[in-house]
């Protein structure tokens, strides 16, 4: 039945009036360092994501208001490295880059390090994992030059790769999984398309959505949590990026305060969202954030609305924060 509801809230969502949020905001920002991510948030409130003092960055976990590197004896903690969410067990999932100099999804868990590789896959992400163990994410294919010619899905559990397409599609992401084994991710009809939509995976069936919001180009959903209750992230008809949260037919646009840009990546079964935000200028080093559900810290405006940086940002996208578009680039 919560599944029904949920694609019925989907339909719903072209006649919705959009919302103000009302949420309590925290940065979050390694001690001495230079940037920070946040990706994921799990039920006990802990959070993954990254950290950089110097290039590269590397996977980060946030407990307790504690800033732990992950494996930091590892490629994870010597290389260019990204967690991107965690589940209750505490098993962590990201990615990495080798020394073949191409990104690799990890597992990281009581037993270890365990990298994913798509079978011939030039890159794999692993973008999101569930209380079950089953992780999710992307692959693609690079030609000679580096160039994407091709980008799909998949989810893994216990050693088995499964390919996932949206039916029709040029590319697909899957960026999240919740406990039910809901899917959200993207997709558009070609790899260089300026257009990128969502869709929620549930009871065997896709169900393409976009943000209620006139002029937005890209859709696309991050993360999924057990009431069915969707974090995201949008691009506006000028090209600036917000969060997005999507609680039955209730749509959110979600900026921290005082921010350029603002992206959503995680929340959990307490609607929790965790997310990145940048000041000054959209290429600048982000910092991550938490909303917590409640009122509107005091002192910042109500999420949502929008501030006079926000409406002069430059159209310019953050590596690492629009899967297709400019993911790849290297800030570090």
């Amino acid at each position: 039945m919560k599944r029904l509801l949920l694609l019925g809230s989907l339909l719903l969502l072209g006649v919705a009036r959009p919302a103000h949020a009302q949420y309590s905001f925290t940065s979050l920002d390694f001690p001495g360092g230079t940037l920070t991510t946040a990706r994921g948030i799990n039920n006990q409130g802990e959070i993954v994501g990254s950290y950089r003092v110097t290039p590269p960055r590397h996977a980060l976990l946030i407990r307790s208001g504690n800033y732990i590197p992950l494996a930091p004896t590892s490629i994870l903690g010597t290389g260019f490295s990204e967690a991107w969410k965690t589940n209750d067990r505490g098993e962590v999932v990201g990615d990495f880059i080798g020394d073949d100099g191409f990104t690799h999804g990890f597992l990281l868990n009581d037993g270890g390090l365990t990298t994913l590789d798509f079978p011939g896959a030039s890159d794999t992400i692993a973008f999101g994992i569930n209380e079950l163990g089953t992780v999710v994410g992307l692959w693609d294919i690079l030609d000679s030059d580096f160039n994407l010619i091709a980008e799909h899905g998949f989810t893994w559990k216990n050693g088995m790769f499964s390919e996932v397409d949206f039916p029709g599609a040029a590319d697909t992401s899957v960026m999240g999984i919740n406990a039910a084994g809901d899917l959200v991710g993207s997709w558009d009809s070609g790899l260089t398309s300026p257009i990128g939509h969502g869709y929620v995976f549930s009871n065997g069936k896709f169900t393409s959505f976009d943000v209620p919001v006139a002029g937005a180009t890209i859709t696309q959903p991050d993360d999924i949590n057990v009431l069915g209750h969707i974090v995201g992230i949008y691009s506006d008809v000028s090209g600036v990026l917000h969060g997005f949260l999507i609680a039955g037919a209730s749509f959110t646009t979600i900026d921290f305060p005082g921010s350029v840009q603002t992206t959503a990546w995680g929340i959990n079964s307490a609607d929790q969202i965790v997310g990145n935000y940048f000041l000054v200028s959209p290429t600048a080093p982000s910092h991550g954030f938490l909303a917590n559900p409640g009122m509107t810290a005091k002192g910042l405006p109500a999420s949502g609305a929008a501030t006079d940086q926000s409406l002069q940002a430059a159209p310019l996208i953050p590596s690492r924060e629009i899967v297709g578009r400019n993911f790849r680039a290297r800030d570090d």
